[in-house]
């Protein structure tokens, strides 16, 4: 099988490195509609899907008893760079819910943020578990453990009531048995889940088709995200701002390791998903793979694009700022209309 690159980087008029991965684009009943490479190829979805995740927070009751805005309910489907809102974000969803930063089990990392991990380094203080790119997702779980009554102890083991709750909703969205979803742990301690990328699109298509339905829960979390899109990374994040420019018909998700999850609803297909996995982990190329695959499909519009183009080709800066090269996409989609394979992995 010929592997065609997903992105290539250049330098000096030369290819410095190709960047080779799969793409596929799936309805919400699993068919798939464009690939490119192998459209089940299996790998970690890592914090890609959180949105599914954060689902217990709503179902749970614990969104409406703990009276969560929308950047608090917006921040459980984060991976946040750990900029000071965030921090005082998830601080408020434990001081509401009667926990303090202990009670996270997600640990502490320095912040991506260069204002907040400056002002750390300054003031001689180390980070803390706030500041962990998924705290809010803990912080979110740790809500809906408390609403439904559950141990809040051994939140992070899939045992627990709460991880086979989200263990059902992965196999209800992505439409494979329960048992033949793997499972990992993640670099926040939870579970993490392994499965094909056709999968993966299939879950992020369900979700948005199921958002459609003003009383579900995917409802009211893609309005709380479209409403204060900076929690799910930062502004000017890729993340963001398709969340942002996109006005609600769409939403976005990286994760570790190059995965990466979209999902719109399209005028043609109606509610799509798009997985994209980079085999050599590295999120650089991502925003100018992933407008690639938006606008070879057409689900932008002229506006849209503009509004994105900064994401459109990536020009590479030396540390005195000297552009040396620049990293686009090198592909094309594949047309083909099939039933989902869905086995085991």
């Amino acid at each position: 099988m010929i592997r065609n690159p997903l992105a290539v980087s250049h330098r000096g008029g030369r290819i410095d490195a190709l960047h080779y991965g799969s793409i596929v684009v799936t309805t919400s009943s699993g068919d798939i509609l464009y690939s490119v490479n192998d459209p089940h190829f299996p790998t970690y979805l890592r914090s890609s899907i959180k949105m599914i995740q954060a689902i217990p927070v709503v179902t749970s009751g614990a969104a409406d008893r703990f009276g969560f805005t929308d950047a608090e309910l917006s921040i459980c489907c984060a991976s946040h760079v750990g900029a000071d809102y965030h921090v005082a974000t998830v601080s408020g969803i434990l001081e509401k819910i009667g926990l303090g930063e202990p009670s996270l089990g997600c640990g502490a990392h320095e912040p991506d943020n260069r204002a907040e991990r400056k002002r750390l380094i300054c003031s001689d203080t180390p980070p803390s578990q706030l500041h962990n790119n998924c705290s809010g997702k803990h912080a979110g779980m740790l809500a809906a453990c408390i609403a439904m009554g559950w141990p809040v102890e051994s939140y992070l083991e899939i045992d627990h009531p709460l991880q086979g709750m989200i263990l059902d909703l992965m196999s209800e969205y992505s439409g494979i048995a329960r048992e033949n979803i793997g499972i990992g742990i993640d670099g926040c301690s939870l579970p993490n889940f392994y499965m094909p990328i056709s999968g993966a699109a299939r879950l992020i298509a369900r979700f948005m088709e199921n958002s459609a339905d003003p009383a579900s829960p995917d409802s009211r979390i893609l309005k709380a995200v479209v409403a204060r899109p900076e929690m799910i990374n930062e502004n000017g994040g890729f993340d963001t701002e398709l969340i942002r420019a996109m006005k609600g018909r769409a939403i976005a998700k990286r994760g570790a390791m190059a995965m990466y999850l979209v999902g719109v609803r399209s005028q043609q297909h109606g509610p799509i998903g798009i997985a994209i996995k980079l085999e050599d982990g590295n999120m650089t190329p991502m925003p100018v793979v992933m407008m690639q695959v938006l606008e070879s499909i057409g689900v932008l519009s002229p506006d849209e694009i503009q509004e994105l183009d900064v994401f459109r080709s990536l020009h590479l800066k030396n540390w005195r700022g000297i552009d040396v090269g620049e990293v686009g996409a090198d592909f094309e989609l594949s047309s083909s209309v099939s039933a989902p394979s869905l086995g085991d992995v």
